[in-house]
């Protein structure tokens, strides 16, 4: 890792993008859904033919508020208008990805090699992108909200609703669909410091863990049945081990481009972690938000299904599918998925209840089925408790 003094004290090039011209047809909306877009994707089983299409179409046929937004498709050069489906009253932008838009290392990280081979350099720089750059180059653009899709995400039930006035209107700032349990050490070691150096309040094993680990002494919210005395803990140790899955998530433009959180985007992207270490967006959009946001702002989505998943040599190798407690046909949606993705594998469904808001106390039904587990043997993505209940932690 660099010299503490350039990671955690913030000390970065300010990076500013240029986006004249960068993306065809004019802006219609605020509201923006966002693809990376690829014929072939560098790191997975992911092609332009057989993905980004279909979850383009799941979202036009289970969306309809999608034509009411812009839909914006990032590519290196390699797609046009004639590659992409999509009905003519959705306003589909094709947006190129260059350094003045985002899209590479940082100043000083050239000549930066990581630790696992197996990640490809258009994988990390689109890591880059959700981390740090894309807020700047979409705010540019005249966007002021952000949901991402992403070439393997699919909406499976109908959203009858416009996402982008829900947050507005309940005054939420993050949402996300689903949580993962993923947080590399050395990355903790970077927010703990990061937070001890700019004065901010620990954060507190709230009953997560505890829950986690002795789920018979839980309450029917989540929360443990007695009094506990909560203290920090090193970030990946405690609270930071599970955090957003966030191939899916809606965000306000603002609030990452405030100052508190661009200092932190900065001092991220110094630090090189991402290139060195693979360190990527899920584990520092998960920080970002604990850190710098209060939780009466965050909102989970959970009405509606979706599926994402990593595909290699044709088999699923990470992430699943998660039922909304809206879709009246939730069972067959998880029997369909097994029997397409599972068929020969010793994977099945389980329950979780999941809270959506800080304010609401209640729990809502919903299904899941998971693949992937961390070095400790746990599964990982979509994650749900040991207790079967998913507070917003």
């Amino acid at each position: 890792m660099r010299t503490r003094a350039a990671v955690l004290l913030g000390v970065a090039h300010a990076w500013h993008p240029a986006v004249q011209g960068a993306c065809t047809r004019q802006r219609r909306s605020r509201d923006a859904v966002v693809w990376l877009g690829q014929r072939k994707h560098s790191s997975y089983d992911a092609s332009h033919g057989n993905t980004l299409n279909a979850s383009l179409a799941s979202v036009v046929t289970y969306y309809r508020a999608i034509r009411a937004a812009d839909v914006l498709i990032w590519h290196e050069g390699d797609l046009s208008r004639s590659d992409v489906d999509s009905p003519s009253e959705v306003n589909v932008r094709f947006c190129r990805l260059a350094p003045r838009t985002g899209w590479g290392r940082g100043r000083g990280q050239e000549r930066i090699r990581p630790r696992e081979t197996r990640w490809s350099e258009g994988y990390m720089r689109m890591i880059r992108f959700y981390a740090v750059t894309g807020w700047d180059t979409l705010r540019h653009l005249g966007y002021e909200w952000w949901m991402r899709m992403d070439d393997d995400s699919f909406f499976l039930s109908n959203i009858d609703y416009n996402v982008f006035d829900a947050m507005r209107g309940g005054g939420y700032v993050y949402g996300f669909r689903a949580l993962s349990r993923e947080c590399d050490r050395m990355f903790g070691a970077f927010v703990d410091v990061y937070r001890e150096d700019h004065g901010l309040p620990p954060l507190l094993d709230d009953g997560t863990i505890f829950c986690e680990r002795v789920p018979k002494h839980c309450s029917r919210d989540g929360r443990p049945l007695r009094r506990q005395t909560f203290r920090a803990r090193p970030y990946c140790e405690g609270p930071g081990r599970v955090g957003f899955y966030n191939n899916w998530f809606v965000s306000s433009i603002e609030w990452w481009t405030s100052e508190p959180v661009s200092k932190f985007r900065r001092a991220f992207d110094a630090s090189a972690l991402i290139f060195s270490h693979r360190h990527n967006d899920l584990i520092f959009q998960s920080a970002a938000v604990r850190l710098l946001l209060a939780r009466e702002r965050w909102r989970r989505f959970a009405d509606f299904s979706y599926q994402h998943h990593t595909v290699r040599d044709g088999r699923v190798t990470w992430g699943g599918l998660e039922t909304g407690y809206d879709d009246p046909d939730a069972k067959r949606t998880v029997t369909d998925y097994l029997r397409r993705w599972h068929a020969h594998n010793p994977v099945s469904s389980k329950k979780c209840r999941v809270q959506l808001t800080r304010n609401d106390s209640r729990f809502y039904d919903v299904a899941y089925v998971p693949h992937g587990r961390t070095r400790w043997g746990v599964l990982a993505a979509p994650y749900c408790p040991k207790a079967g209940r998913a507070p917003l932690w």
